[in-house]
């Protein structure tokens, strides 16, 4: 297999990329808000019944709220701080606007003016196909590799698409 792909709206690709990564990432974060919420919302309810009976102060109650919107905000600094990242980090490592992705037998590799990247087959652990992406991840980079499936041509899709389904685990 030697599939040269070469991607001249690089940044472009990288914010769709990142956005996949929180669309999944920000899965979890929003049940763990909406939980804290919904315990938040019930408490509320449970303790203001006992309050109106004056069995209970309102601290408890002021707790159970602040719980839930600490949550909530919580979920809204970790997006801030992820887009913050994803700019400051894909402004230092990639200067220009393109990007050569070289797949061959051996693994990926990824080249572009200041930033080089290789993955060995070996390593990678799970790929994923998405509508315009197909997701790689290693052992040693926690966050995936993305290669835009629109700038190949089907042949060298449908040759890459197979060797994963036959030789690497597919996450859903």
């Amino acid at each position: 297999m030697n599939i040269v792909i070469e991607d001249h709206n690089l940044k472009k690709s990288l914010l769709e990329a990142n956005q996949l990564i929180w669309k999944t990432f920000s899965k979890r974060l929003k049940l763990v808000s909406l939980i804290f919420s919904m315990l938040g919302i019930i408490t509320y309810g449970y303790l203001h019944y006992i309050v109106k009976n004056e069995e209970l102060d309102l601290t408890a109650l002021i707790f159970c709220w602040v719980v839930a919107l600490s949550a909530f905000i919580r979920l809204l600094r970790t997006k801030q701080s992820f887009w913050t990242r994803f700019e400051t980090t894909s402004n230092l490592a990639f200067h220009s606007n393109t990007r050569k992705i070289i797949i061959t037998d051996e693994g990926i590799e990824g080249i572009t003016d200041n930033y080089r990247s290789f993955a060995k087959w070996n390593i990678l652990t799970s790929f994923k196909v998405y509508d315009n992406y197909i997701s790689i991840t290693n052992l040693i980079m926690q966050t995936p590799f993305f290669i835009p499936i629109n700038l190949m041509t089907a042949e060298e899709y449908k040759s890459l698409l197979y060797y994963l389904r036959t030789n690497k685990k597919e996450s859903r």
